[in-house]
């Protein structure tokens, strides 16, 4: 008998602690900090045709998305927060995920999840222990967004690194023209600066170096420029422009043709905006590739490089 006074009262110490212990109310709270911009982790979650980019399970549809056991259905979206609901069995969850710069180069996502629960005591306690899985899986999807944004790949088409200025003496070529130069014009300029730079004593130390830019609706500016291993005498057509040794450029290798080029150029400026960089001088083409040799575009290599401080 005593035995089971103990058992009884074990039992209703166990509901009581229940009630009293585990909250009503469902709370769940996962961040990543992510090297990323808030503009760009706002783009893949803030757009639901977006999602299906990242998202580490099966999509539905636009807004029905599954991983694991979670199935979430996407809601309301604002310029920093996403609202959906997400089913895990018989729990429902009320969710957002918002995005906050944090420093320089980062950005925090932050998921809640909310429910009111059942005032029962099975379902208190299922509930409770079911909150530690969702609480995993939750962040499982975050980090699979973390590994998304992270690659430049993913999110600008291009692999972005940055390096450091070495070359910083240009023998340099440049002038106005009514159109954009053929690539015959551009090397026939190339040739013309070797040969300067074998006259002054001085050597080729990387790629010739080619920039093009419209000034107005006629014309163009054509930048053509030599890296040398030091200063020499220049000609009337060319000057030398030094750079700072040492200073930051952003790098981007494209494999393609002009197009190919142009598109890159577009996403490094997008880039440069996404992540708040200026530049001090002009973008410029490094060619790898000898454009007057080998003609099919396809395999043409071509280093960008933007100086950013």
């Amino acid at each position: 008998m005593k035995k089971i006074f103990l058992i009884l009262t074990g039992l209703i110490i166990i509901v009581i602690a229940v009630y009293v212990l585990i909250p009503s109310k469902i709370y769940i709270d996962e961040e990543i900090s992510i090297d990323s911009s808030d503009v760009i982790a706002a783009r893949f979650l803030n757009n639901k045709s977006n999602w299906k980019r990242w998202w580490p399970g099966t999509t539905i549809n636009d807004n029905l998305y599954r991983f694991k056991s979670l199935e979430i259905d996407l809601g309301k979206m604002t310029n920093s927060t996403v609202y959906f609901n997400l089913k895990k069995g018989d729990i429902i969850l009320k969710n957002s995920i918002s995005v906050f710069a944090g420093e320089e180069g980062t950005v925090t996502v932050k998921w809640n999840a909310s429910e009111d629960s059942s005032k029962d005591f099975y379902s208190k306690l299922t509930n409770y222990f079911e909150k530690a899985a969702i609480r995993a899986q939750m962040a499982e999807v975050l980090l699979s967004l973390k590994r998304f944004l992270q690659d430049e790949r993913n999110t600008y088409g291009y692999k972005i690194y940055i390096n450091l200025i070495k070359d910083t003496v240009l023998l340099t070529h440049a002038e106005i023209r009514n159109s954009i130069p053929e690539v015959h014009e551009i090397y026939q300029i190339v040739n013309n600066l070797k040969q300067e730079a074998d006259k002054g004593g001085v050597k080729q130390v990387a790629f010739p170096m080619l920039n093009v830019t419209k000034i107005n609706e006629y014309q163009y500016q054509v930048t053509v420029a030599l890296p040398i291993n030091k200063t020499v005498h220049t000609q009337p057509k060319t000057t030398i422009n030094e750079m700072p040794k040492g200073a930051n450029l952003l790098v981007l290798d494209v494999k393609g043709g002009q197009n190919t080029i142009n598109n890159a150029l577009s996403q490094l400026k997008i880039y440069m905006k996404d992540h708040r960089l200026v530049s001090p001088a002009m973008s410029y083409q490094s060619l790898v590739t000898d454009r007057s040799v080998e003609k099919d575009t396809s395999k043409w290599v071509t280093k960008i490089y933007y100086p950013i401080f």
